[in-house]
């Protein structure tokens, strides 16, 4: 992942692509001080699974960043952050979205033999062992709680 990011910044660089050079940057940043927080040092490696949360809290904030921007009625800068998210989901694997987060939600109360809401944690739990990161948590508990009422 270390690799690609590099290559994309400098391939970006080259291309004088100023908005993709900004967002990558600031990724690999955020990329290196998860690697110092693990203890890794700012050349270390991250495993797979740990990049992908990196990554995943970068657009997650964004996401927060264009839903205040909205509300303040500032289109512009959540537009900004819009084209940022784009830049940054091709780092994320493919997530499980509509017919088969459905799918992958209805198996795993199956699995558990959930039938109540008291039986969420056990389902969601089910869902990260199978799906890892794949998968939104937001979106995966509305249908857990629509399912199990």
């Amino acid at each position: 992942m270390l690799e690609r990011l590099q290559a994309d910044l400098k391939s970006s660089m080259l291309a004088k692509d100023a908005p993709r050079t900004m967002v990558l940057r600031m990724a690999l940043t955020a990329y290196k001080n998860e690697a110092v927080a693990k203890g890794l040092g700012p050349q270390g490696l991250l495993s797979e699974a740990d990049a992908i949360a990196v990554f995943k809290r970068l657009v997650k904030s964004r996401e927060d960043s264009i839903e205040q921007f909205a509300k303040a009625g500032q289109n512009d800068r959540a537009d900004q952050e819009r084209a940022e998210i784009e830049i940054l989901k091709p780092y994320l694997p493919a997530m499980l979205e509509g017919a088969a987060l459905e799918a992958a939600v209805k198996a795993a109360v199956a699995e558990v033999g959930a039938s109540t809401k008291k039986d969420m944690g056990q389902v969601m739990k089910a869902l990260q062992a199978k799906h890892g990161s794949a998968y939104d948590g937001k979106a995966a508990s509305q249908l857990v709680q629509s399912l199990l009422q």
